[in-house]
């Protein structure tokens, strides 16, 4: 792209402007959560999503294995803290508590910075070595973001400058999906819910954990395995399994390189159905592999560094093939919310349109609509969380109707908020799928709607060097 495109699309950034805090379309001032609310509102979403759901930490002594002595209920270093199981009476917070210790992030909130304020304040606290847990990015999109070639340029670059923080969120059990830091297999016969990933129509409760898709066996048996393609020398890595039993007898079996299994159960006590997690960690393992039997499935995994030998950035993949605007707005509300909780982003990049685009007989109108939801929705758990609203790519079937969504995604960025990227004028436009198409090697793909690694990559080095041209030490 050249100069005058980088410059066009930097241009749509708006300043950030205040507004009444109930509005959920606009940012709601600073309000830092000390642990215990923290905790109060995780247990709360957790409960009212569907009974309660569990977090188990096993940690391994220096060496690579899982331990394997009985669970004890303990939160990740820098997560939300699940509930108690059920019928047990959680410890009733004091009336009166300390006030926390100011989040180093305040002092270094700049209203220059726009839309990326929070975001390039906690980036500033991790560069000066006042932060002790990672900064996380949450990309939710479609087959774009599924692919991570351009999420995961966006990932390297941001790691390269403030750490490696780890991989992030992958799926477990998908085989129309990969993670540039990791390879990813799925053996046997899967069976996904919803059926339909990225469809539109609500179905069954809406749980299906922070990616949206859970993954149970087909036909038994079924076996899933990641390895870890990061360069260097095998760091102290944190595996959070989150699985979603149906009945007492589940399990899921989950062994890290060089340790023994491990069967996981649903936590005694706790609701059928709720969602578990896991915490594993292990030192110089690089590969998982799990397989669940009976009626459980996987919702996902999370791998990151841990924060205590040195935080850094994390950016989760959370791409569904076909999904679009409609898609995340069919899961359960509370149940997304208590997985999101969990993660804690500083920023959600909604990379949507390329589908929209095609929908030839819905009112692009209603897109506006979706977007604010969807920006409600991650706000009323993180009121302070930044946002970044990508514009579709070219589509060839659409030449006419691709601009048009992609100034309706801009406005509503603009009044929510957030900062807009011009994905479709980063390519050169109306016709640029065709070039690109063209091109020797091509930076597009034969179907006129998707793009070559090549591609991919033009676009997450783009985007990426934007955003750090902005960002100021």
């Amino acid at each position: 792209m050249s100069g005058a495109s980088c410059s066009a699309a930097r241009a749509e950034v708006p300043e950030r402007r205040a507004a009444p805090c109930r509005d959920p379309r606009r940012r709601a001032p600073p309000r830092p959560l000390s642990a215990a609310p923290r905790r109060v509102l995780v247990a709360l979403l957790a409960a009212a999503a569907l009974g309660c759901s569990s977090t188990r930490e096993h940690v391994a002594p220096p060496a690579p294995e899982v331990g394997s002595a009985p669970s004890a209920r303990a939160h990740p270093p820098g997560l939300a803290e699940a509930p108690a199981p059920a019928g047990e009476r959680a410890a009733a917070p004091p009336l009166a508590e300390a006030a926390p210790p100011r989040p180093p992030e305040l002092d270094l909130l700049r209203p220059a910075d726009g839309p990326y304020a929070h975001f390039f304040a906690a980036l500033r606290a991790l560069e000066q070595g006042r932060r002790r847990d990672h900064v996380r990015v949450a990309w939710l999109g479609d087959s774009h973001a599924a692919a991570d070639f351009w999420s995961g340029a966006v990932r390297a670059a941001l790691q390269r400058r403030f750490g490696d923080g780890g991989l992030g969120f992958m799926h477990l059990g998908y085989a129309a999906y990969r993670h540039d830091g990791a390879r990813l297999t799925a053996d046997g016969k899967w069976r996904p819910r919803p059926k339909t990933p990225g469809g539109s129509a609500p179905i069954d409760d809406g749980v299906f954990g922070l990616g949206g898709i859970l993954f149970g066996a087909h036909q038994a048996p079924v076996r899933a395995e990641i390895t870890v393609t990061s360069a260097g020398p095998p760091p102290r890595l944190l595996w959070d399994v989150c699985f979603r039993p149906s009945a007492p007898t589940d399990e899921v079996a989950v062994t890290i390189e060089g340790g023994p299994s491990e069967v996981l159960r649903a936590a005694a006590g706790d609701a059928p159905g709720a969602l578990q997690h896991a915490k594993l960690a292990s030192v110089g393992a690089m590969k998982l592999g799990i397989a669940p039997s009976g009626g459980a499935e996987l919702c996902g995994l999370v791998v990151e560094r841990d924060p205590e030998a040195g935080p850094g950035v994390v950016l989760d993949t959370l791409g569904i093939n076909g999904a679009r605007l409609a898609t995340p707005l069919r899961w359960s509300e509370l149940g997304w919310a208590a997985e999101l909780a969990r993660r804690s982003p500083e920023l959600v990049v909604l990379e949507y349109g390329t589908n929209e685009a095609g929908d030839v007989t819905t009112d692009p109108s209603l897109y506006a609509k979706q977007l604010a939801e969807l920006l409600a929705r991650a706000r009323r758990v993180e009121p302070d969380v930044d946002c970044l609203v990508l514009a579709p790519t070219d589509r060839r079937d659409a030449p006419e109707r691709t601009p048009v969504i992609r100034d309706v995604l801009r406005d509503a960025a603009r009044e929510g908020g957030c900062a807009f990227w011009d994905t479709y004028e980063a390519m050169g436009g109306r016709g640029s799928i065709d070039a690109w198409y063209r091109e020797r090697p091509p930076r597009a793909s034969r179907d006129g709607v998707h793009l070559t690694f090549r591609g991919y990559r033009e676009l997450g080095v783009k985007l990426s060097n934007d955003i750090l041209e902005r960002y100021r030490p």
